[in-house]
């Protein structure tokens, strides 16, 4: 009996150890397959990659006139850079100039972009290649074959720095409009000069659903809302524009076809991959108090500071107190108390969180210049300090930078940053930079003077809300105290100018941030 049951029992264990390696064997069997098919599929990608990149490279150099050096983008020799690169990795062979893969797109060579962090924008070519290879372990599930597309972009700009004035990002319909005009007044956007080509404006939210190229008088969510009379020589726009109460959108200089376009495509951030400042490239800021801010610090600077230092560092003068400030990194930022004159030595301040804020109700910023009473010449990179999250206070802050009276800055040029800042040369031509790679972006930066406004240079928060203020009374570029000139760009989330006068945006691309760029970017 013994004897019987321990045969049948090995007989059994036989029989589940058969079922078992088949079953193994199935999965190995599928797990090769799998890793054939991926292997396969990254050697394709490489040798892609290896035509992409070159190829990218080439077609570049027909984003110019070859003789001229003016931007003439010739699509015809582009393409055959392309499909020479193409051909020798091993790409469309017998196709000679490569037209039947052009025709299937299997080979696609765009100026501008057609996709990726770099869409739509100007001086830029893309080359996407797409090819497939036979798939292994896709047949068991219905298919034969892989494709795998490889794509590179390649730049041949130089001092390009873009040809929009306003600029949202953000390309989701969430609210409600992402480019606001508000308060009443106008925004008159142009040109400084006839020869130059710019002063637009694009909306990439999708909000809103006409297609009729008209900012029509209606309510409802809207990519583009106008409320008093936005003057541009063009604006684009992925959804629709509005004008509550009434018609205020205005094509300056006239244009008969006119200078709308509802449906436009999504414009690529102008700045993405743009190098950030460096905290240990720049020195430590002085507080008020006369104490250095250190990276340890769990709050900002106190202007004016507490005590008699407040005396030395922010006298008082007819009841306000200026505070004088010198370049380099805050950590915290600035918390501002009552009546303050900011005035500013040219250079780069990097709040190293906390941004610029206000201490309490009765707090204000009256007026931001330079120490002689004129427009300073600064760069403000508001990031996260190193403390951050564990020290609150060194997180990214709101940039709450609008004074009661007179808001004067304007970005730093070649002539300043070389005189007085030379590590932020890099930079120069932009005036205030919300970084959006913080750890929790988002942060609003709120702009402007209530009196008078001069401001020039590129405003950069891909990630943040910008609303920039104009007084009820300015009078545009005009000179005197009442002035509202924004020689500025803005590139944001969202934006939104107010006032109730006349405010006005010369588009002058030597007052803005110019990207360089040659060769690979992507």
């Amino acid at each position: 009996m013994r004897v019987w049951e321990r045969t049948q029992r090995t007989t059994c264990e036989h029989g589940q150890i058969l079922i078992v390696t088949a079953a193994s064997l199935i999965v190995l069997v599928g797990i090769a397959a799998l890793v054939v098919d991926l292997g396969f599929s990254w050697m394709l990608h490489r040798q892609e990659q290896n035509a992409a990149d070159p190829g990218a490279i080439a077609a570049a150099r027909w984003l110019k006139d070859p003789l001229t050096g003016q931007p003439a983008w010739d699509q015809a020799n582009a393409n055959l850079d392309a499909c020479f690169y193409a051909q020798q990795n091993g790409f469309f062979s017998g196709d000679t100039d490569c037209s039947a893969a052009i025709l299937s797109k299997d080979l696609r060579v765009s100026a501008p972009p057609i996709s990726g962090p770099y869409i739509s924008r100007p001086g830029y070519v893309q080359v996407i290649i797409t090819a497939r290879h036979p798939a292994f372990f896709g047949r068991i599930f219905g298919n034969s074959q892989a494709t795998i597309v490889s794509e590179a972009v390649a730049a041949n700009t130089a001092g390009n720095s873009n040809s929009s004035s306003l600029v949202a990002l953000q390309d989701v319909c969430s609210g409600g409009a992402a480019g606001n005009v508000n308060g009443g007044g106008t925004v008159r956007i142009f040109p400084t000069s006839p020869s130059i080509q710019g002063g637009y404006v694009h909306v990439n939210s999708p909000c809103g659903n006409s297609n009729d190229d008209i900012c029509n008088n209606g309510s409802g969510t809207a990519a583009l809302a106008i409320s008093g009379t936005l003057k541009t020589p063009f604006a684009y726009v992925k959804g629709s524009c509005t004008v509550p109460g009434g018609p205020g959108f205005v094509c300056d200089p006239p244009n008969p076809s006119g200078c709308l376009d509802e449906g436009a495509p999504t414009l690529g951030d102008p700045l993405f991959g743009l190098p950030e400042p460096q905290l240990s490239s720049f020195p430590n800021g002085v507080c008020p108090s006369g104490t250095s801010s250190l990276p340890t610090d769990t709050k900002g600077c106190d202007l004016p500071p507490n005590g008699s230092a407040a005396d030395v560092k922010c006298p008082k003068t007819a009841g306000i107190n200026v505070c004088h400030l010198t370049p380099g990194v805050y950590y915290g930022g600035w918390q501002v108390g009552s009546k303050v004159n900011l005035e500013l030595d040219p250079g780069m301040y990097i709040l190293a969180g906390g941004g610029i804020s206000l201490a309490g109700t009765s707090s204000s910023i009256e007026a931001v210049s330079s120490p002689s009473g004129i427009e300073a010449r600064i760069m403000i990179f508001s990031t996260d300090g190193p403390g951050c999250p564990t020290i609150a206070a060194q997180c990214q802050g709101v940039v709450k930078f609008s004074a009661s009276q007179a808001f004067q800055a304007k970005a730093l040029n070649t002539a300043t940053c070389g005189l007085v800042s030379p590590q932020a040369c890099p930079w120069k031509g932009i005036l205030l930079w919300q970084d959006g790679t913080v750890r929790s972006p988002g942060s609003a930066v709120q702009v402007g003077g209530q009196a008078s406004t001069i401001l020039s240079g590129t405003i950069y928060a891909p990630k943040s809300d910008v609303d920039i203020a104009g007084g009820s009374s300015t009078t545009g570029c005009g000179a005197g105290l009442s002035a509202s000139c924004l020689s500025i760009q803005v590139i944001s989330w969202t934006w939104k100018i107010t006032g109730g006068a006349l405010v006005e945006v010369p588009y002058d691309p030597a007052e803005l941030y110019q990207l360089d760029q040659r060769g690979l970017v992507h």
